[in-house]
């Protein structure tokens, strides 16, 4: 049986099993706050999984080969940077959010700074990044089903909305739930891996091809290094995806030690994507980065491992559109039509809405991603966007407590116009990816100390 027929067979029962899972929870929440938050049940094994999952995506494993293929070893910046994040949120956030008793990232910025203008603009720019994730993630799956030679639109489309049913189902408690599996595949798969690289002298390959220098984590200038890194372990404090899951622990302990293990457990596992890059490059010199993973995949590895990777990469895109799903249906409820357009809903109406708004985001963000072919920009819009229009304002927020309302909505102004003098206007900046959070840190202390503060309630402790 070859490598294309083998996958086919994996990814259907693997959907399948997805699907079950889904089906299974479908009763687990009685009403919308369990239905995003699973309950508030989620044990160790479950967030932390979770943790991990919602993060071995496309830009880590798709990515992370390309990286590889591009700077060797040193193409793991990007990886750690996401490791970082988690640890950065578990010292920094996960105490302060549990304890805030919200249900969204937006809910947070409205009780600290009252009114609803600082929530509504953190809404539309945290759902905009999530849709942005989700379609990026998708428009990997789409590529790789044309690699194989399949119907790459088809085969994105099937891929998505299995995830989109089990989401829609379930909510949170599917998530995590399917969340464990699949980092169970991808560490499975990773160990296979490793063991037939290294019988194969992988290691000795990429010495004896690549240029001295390789193995260094430092075989790229300090600016490149900073920007593979940095936007994203920052973008860990207002990662919707890390909320969603501080939220559903069963207790404060959890929460912090999920996000604390999750991220340590993620860091050998960002090595090997980087090594399949580097061992590609050794063996097809001339192939393009973007794609190096899926040749090594199919024209390196035997049948059953290549199969087995093959699953391993859906199971990692799955796992991130699910945790940016349930988030934006989480906002979109809670924000939008709970502040704006019905305020007392019938409780078992909400839930049905709730799992309807699921499914329709799903296939709103299927549509955004079969017409985009940029995988990497999608993702890199996504990180500085936030990071520039809501970092500032959120974490700033929490811990000073002078901090008032005009001087966040100055801060989210400021940070968005300096990214889209950038990115539209051909404005340069150095470390153009972190460099609007320094203006934006300035007006929201400048406007903060001319402006008297609204509210304090949620102030870190």
């Amino acid at each position: 049986m070859n490598t294309l027929t083998l996958t086919v067979v994996i990814l259907v029962v693997y959907m399948a099993a997805m699907l079950l899972i889904g089906y299974m929870g479908r009763n687990k929440s009685e009403n919308f706050k369990e239905f995003v938050t699973a309950a508030k049940k989620g044990s160790l094994l479950m967030v932390c999984g979770s943790y991990i999952g919602s993060h071995i995506g496309n830009g880590v494993v798709v990515g992370g080969a390309e990286n590889g293929a591009n700077y060797a070893l040193s193409g793991v910046w990007f990886g750690l940077g996401a490791c970082f994040s988690y640890l950065v949120f578990a010292v920094v956030m996960a105490k302060v959010l549990y304890r805030s008793n919200s249900l969204t990232l937006s809910e947070c910025l409205d009780k600290r700074y009252g009114g609803r203008s600082t929530g509504t603009i953190f809404a539309v720019i945290n759902c905009g990044a999530a849709i942005s994730i989700m379609a990026g993630q998708i428009v990997a799956g789409r590529n790789l089903f044309q690699y194989l030679g399949m119907n790459p639109i088809l085969g994105a489309c099937l891929v998505a909305v299995a995830v989109f049913i089990y989401a829609s189902m379930s909510g949170q408690w599917g998530v995590m739930m399917t969340d464990v599996i699949q980092v169970g595949v991808i560490f499975f798969c990773t160990i296979i891996c490793m063991i037939y690289m290294v019988g194969n002298g992988a290691f000795g390959v990429i010495s004896a091809s690549l240029p001295a220098g390789s193995w260094s984590l430092l075989n790229m200038d300090l600016e490149t290094i900073v920007m593979n890194s940095v936007p994203s372990m920052l973008y860990g404090l207002v990662s919707c995806a890390s909320f969603q899951r501080n939220i559903s622990a069963k207790d404060e302990k959890t929460a912090v030690q999920s996000a604390v293990w999750g991220g340590i457990i993620l860091i050998p596992y960002v090595f090997l994507p980087v090594l399949i890059g580097m061992y590609g490059r050794a063996l097809f010199p001339d192939a393009p980065a973007g794609s190096i993973i899926f040749q090594v995949m199919l024209e390196v590895f035997p049948p059953v491992i290549g199969a087995l990777m093959i699953a391993s990469l859906m199971a990692a895109i799955m796992s991130t559109v699910d945790s940016q799903l349930i988030y934006v249906t989480a906002s979109m409820t809670n924000d939008i039509y709970l502040q704006f357009i019905n305020k007392n809903p019938d409780e078992k109406k909400l839930n049905r809405l709730a799992h309807v708004i699921t499914f329709v985001v799903g296939l709103f963000t299927l549509y955004v991603a079969i017409g985009s072919t940029g995988i990497t920009k999608m993702l890199s819009y996504a990180y500085t966007f936030l990071c520039a229009g809501t970092l500032v304002m959120f974490v700033g927020g929490v811990y000073w407590k002078r901090a008032t309302r005009p001087g966040a909505i100055a801060a989210a102004a400021v940070g968005m116009f300096c990214v889209f003098l950038n990115r539209f206007c051909g404005v340069n900046f150095p470390y153009a990816s972190i460099f609007p959070i320094l203006p934006s840190l300035i007006a929201f202390v400048v406007v903060s100390l001319c402006t008297k503060p609204d509210n304090t309630i949620s102030s870190a402790e």
